[in-house]
């Protein structure tokens, strides 16, 4: 390998997940923009699908993987850190700041589309609790157990691993993706649970299989990163096939109606897998250390992409502003949905970014006064407990 370039296997930075960060945020835009921009046919409907509905649904199954990508990083590079109280406080206020600041903007524009009443300020001033971001709800108490987590992940061998993992697939994956009906303690990926699951998915691939940097680095070699991307096209490929079957069931003989976009769901065992496969691609990729900082800097504010494009008072608004209700062919789907998906981008990552900068400010500010010292140092200590408990850990595994 090059000096330039960077590997999780040798244990340094791998640039290769900030720019997978990068492109899952995009995906994640590129699915509101389908969904919420109605620009995806519904598979209910009774109406032939032409060539574009088909490649809507075919972007549709490349990008559903967006949200376990972010998992399975997070779990890759939670596995070896600490827990820190100083870093969820800073997420929830960021998230609460979105949530108000952007928020009200976007209620004195007009942007909702509902009633702007006790219960859309509610969601407005406590996103988390109300589930205004379902996605952070969700990640918020997951990082509130990852202590828990990392002390079972560093302690179990292979083998409990192996059994953790199959016991767990068979209950939250398996069963879902073959059952002819919707199992009705399913959330379909969209919560916390999944997102464990996801983590010891990520632990795994790190600590034991080649493309990790810890007791499976060398148990076998990496296969070229072409073949995992042709697995991830290919699994989205069989996530739209297995769709348009159910579909064509369904306008037959009416039944499996519940179902029929249940190969879109994250914790189905394709998007798993489909998942898996384009993670490990990145993983394996070799990115020179001048380009790869540019993705660092780059995804380190891609976060605000999401807080800022789904806040409630505008996320059914800025669809149709970069021209949802003008897609009607093949052509148009594609590059109205991918340059929807850039520039709500590129202004997510600005907004963030000098959002940050102005946060940053505030900040030190507030540091110099008696109150924010005080708060500091309560802080600090929070997160020292939990380092301390860390390296205990560690030491006794």
């Amino acid at each position: 390998m090059s000096d330039n370039a960077v590997s999780a296997k040798n244990n340094t930075r791998n640039y290769g997940l900030d720019l997978l960060r990068c492109i899952a945020m995009i995906m994640i835009v590129i699915l509101h923009y389908l969904d919420k921009g109605n620009v995806l046919t519904p598979l209910s409907s009774g109406e032939p699908f032409e060539a574009a509905d088909v490649v809507a649904w075919f972007m549709e199954a490349l990008a559903i993987v967006a949200v376990n990508l972010y998992m399975l990083m997070s779990g890759f590079l939670l596995y070896k850190s600490t827990f820190k109280l100083s870093r969820l406080i800073s997420l929830v206020i960021r998230v609460w700041l979105y949530s108000v600041i952007v928020g009200l903007i976007g209620i004195v524009l007009g942007g909702p589309v509902e009633p702007v009443d006790t219960y859309f300020i509610l969601r407005l001033v406590l996103p988390i609790s109300m589930g205004t971001y379902w996605f952070m709800t969700a990640y918020v108490f997951f990082y509130l157990v990852t202590p828990v987590l990392g002390i079972a992940a560093r302690a179990m061998s292979k083998t409990q691993l192996k059994f953790l993992l199959a016991a767990l697939m068979v209950f939250h994956v398996v069963i879902k993706s073959v059952a002819p009906a919707t199992l009705s303690a399913d959330a379909g990926g969209m919560d916390a649970m999944w997102y464990i699951i996801l983590y010891f998915v990520a632990v795994y691939i790190r600590r034991f299989t080649a493309w990790g940097d810890e007791e499976g680095a060398e148990s076998g070699k990496r296969p070229a990163a072409w073949i995992s991307f042709a697995a991830y096209v290919l699994g989205a490929l069989l996530i739209m096939g297995e769709a348009l079957i159910l579909r064509g069931i369904y306008l037959k003989t009416g039944s499996l109606s519940f179902i029929l976009g249940i190969s879109y769901s994250y914790n189905h065992i394709l998007v798993l897998v489909t998942s898996i496969a384009l993670f490990t691609g990145f993983l394996m990729l070799r990115i020179p250390v001048k380009v790869g900082q540019y993705f660092g800097i780059i995804g380190k504010y891609s976060l605000g992409v999401y807080l800022l494009h789904e806040n409630l008072s505008i996320r059914y608004a800025w669809e149709k502003l970069l021209g949802c209700e003008k897609v009607n062919g093949i052509a148009s789907v594609i590059l109205l949905t991918l340059m929807a998906a850039t520039v709500v981008f590129i202004i997510g990552v600005i907004v963030d970014f000098c959002g940050s900068f102005a946060a940053f400010c505030i900040l030190g500010a507030l540091k110099k006064t008696q109150i924010g010292k005080s708060f500091a140092r309560l802080i600090k200590r929070a997160d020292s407990v939990f380092s301390s408990s860390s390296d205990t850990s560690k030491n006794e595994a």
